[in-house]
């Protein structure tokens, strides 16, 4: 098994993992076409502008799509993001209609640049409709009004809501930003449709925590965000790594879609088109620290690194969780620590994951088996004890 997806000599002691395509699989495909956009934000986590060049071709898109439709029976959504998603024209609706042949329910994420009216918005939106798209996310805050006034994410959100999609406005969040959701919610119009529209139920309203990729960026959060040490009992384990599948504008496999995959080496797991999605998939599984970072979450395995080194300081400043754990990655000092402590935890951890994995698939009914076992015969978790491949330490 391999920490930061470095070769260790192999221990004496090893780990056992069956992948089990019914149970190991990521829950989402997020598609990254390009990282071409509209707007140019400040802090924008792919440095997104007008001026970036490339995307991928519709054809391999659609063969993703079908490729993660057969091979990952856990797969429930596609997304579509970037960049600007919106700018693949009609290929981002024969690539929302191919997931929704495919029994896929689909979103797609926007800056609404191109919501000019509520003409304009049912315009663009009824081919998305007709395609099968389910869910329709606007980003807006300051950075974003530079570049899309906040009228054009009011009549494309509740446009899509009349539609019957799910519509969800995502404001910056941040104690500096001059647009809040205060702003949002005193908008006449979108007033106006939260009392009274019929479709009113279908468009919500999402605060995000807005964070600095440039260090001079006067970004705070209240003190509630921050994700300190003495708060660690409050904090998860992530739930995108392992369980969002991303495809980049460069058509490299990463392991989740949070804001700082980019800056982690680590995170991109080879290109697709030179191996499937299957098999860069599994390979993660070979990867402890993302096993470990889906149990138990960056901060409380950098706190391990403390315990092991009181001498670390914990990044009590983050206010994310990308954010502790792009330290747990670019902190030469914490890998070193980790690499050397990291054996301690691999009993437990596996234990845990294979019984969260174990308890999630139990709860989703589409994952029940067709008929119960008979009488003499063995259940799932006996067959699995039984037939178990190996992954060990190292290449």
């Amino acid at each position: 098994m391999k920490v930061y997806s470095a070769q260790l000599s192999r221990p004496h002691s090893e780990c056992f993992l069956k992948v089990d395509p019914a149970h190991h699989g990521p829950t989402h495909l997020t598609i990254l076409p390009t990282y071409r956009c509209t707007a140019a934000c400040a802090q924008c986590c792919f440095e997104s502008n007008p001026h970036v060049q490339g995307r991928i071709p519709i054809e391999r898109i659609l063969g993703y799509i079908d490729q993660a439709a057969r091979d990952f029976p856990t797969l429930k959504l596609v997304v579509f993001s970037g960049g600007e998603c919106f700018l693949l024209r009609d290929d981002l609706d024969a690539a929302i209609a191919r997931a929704a042949e495919r029994g896929l329910a689909t979103r797609c994420v926007t800056n609404g640049y191109w919501a000019t009216s509520k003409r304009a918005a049912a315009e663009r939106i009824a081919p998305l409709y007709e395609a099968g798209l389910s869910e329709l996310n606007f980003s807006t805050g300051d950075d974003h009004q530079k570049f899309v006034p906040f009228d054009r994410i009011v009549f494309g959100a509740t446009t899509a809501a009349e539609f019957g999609l799910r519509a969800l406005i995502v404001v910056e969040g941040r104690k500096e930003a001059r647009f809040t959701m205060d702003d949002v919610l005193a908008h006449a119009d979108l007033a106006e449709f939260l009392r009274a529209s019929p479709a009113r139920a279908n468009l919500l309203l999402l605060n995000n925590i807005w964070i600095p990729f440039q260090d001079e960026a006067p970004i705070s959060q209240p003190d509630e965000a921050y994700r300190s040490r003495d708060r660690i009992e409050r904090f998860q384990g992530c739930d995108n790594v392992l369980e969002n599948m991303v495809i980049t504008p460069h058509e490299r496999l990463a392991s989740c879609c949070g804001l700082t995959f980019e800056h982690i080496p680590e995170m991109k797991i080879g290109d697709a088109r030179a191996r499937s999605l299957r098999e860069l998939y599994d390979s993660q599984l070979e990867d402890f620290i993302k096993i470990w970072i889906r149990v138990e979450g960056p901060e409380k395995i950098f706190l391990f690194a403390t315990q092991k080194d009181p001498g670390l300081p914990f990044p009590d400043g983050s206010t994310h969780p990308c954010q502790t754990c792009a330290a747990l990655f670019l902190n030469p000092r914490v890998r070193r620590v980790l690499g050397e402590h990291y054996l301690e935890k691999v009993p437990e951890v596996m234990f845990r994951y294979q019984m969260l994995r174990t308890l999630e698939r139990r709860s989703d009914p589409s994952f029940a088996p067709a008929t119960p076992p008979g009488p003499g015969t063995s259940g799932p978790e006996a067959g699995e004890q039984r037939d178990q491949g190996r992954i060990g330490f190292g290449a």
